[in-house]
């Protein structure tokens, strides 16, 4: 049990840490992005702080997802899923936000 609480504080640390460094990477927040406020967006496209609380929730539920798949036997098989996701996550920030492709 102590293992699996501290497995979910290593991904918590590791997903909002990715959050922030995207974050970074970008150049500040999407609502402070010029660029990004001027796309021509779908009429449904939820506020800004919708956003970070879906991100925020995904990420809490992730991460006992992960500590969970970390106590099975394929653990290294989904660490490496992980780690791949992970950098493509925070990828994505500064490829779509700062160079806008």
């Amino acid at each position: 049990m102590k293992k699996k609480i501290g497995l979910v504080f290593l991904f918590l640390l590791l997903n909002f840490g990715a959050l922030g460094l995207g974050r970074f990477l970008m150049g500040g927040s999407p609502a402070a992005n010029d660029w990004y406020q001027n796309l021509a967006k779908a009429p449904w496209t939820p506020p800004g702080y919708v956003f970070g609380l879906a991100w925020t929730s995904i990420m809490i539920c992730f991460s006992f997802y992960m500590a969970h798949l970390m106590t099975t036997a394929n653990w290294r098989t989904f660490l490496r899923i992980y780690a791949i996701q992970w950098f493509l996550n925070v990828l994505w920030n500064p490829i779509f936000f700062q160079f806008h492709l």
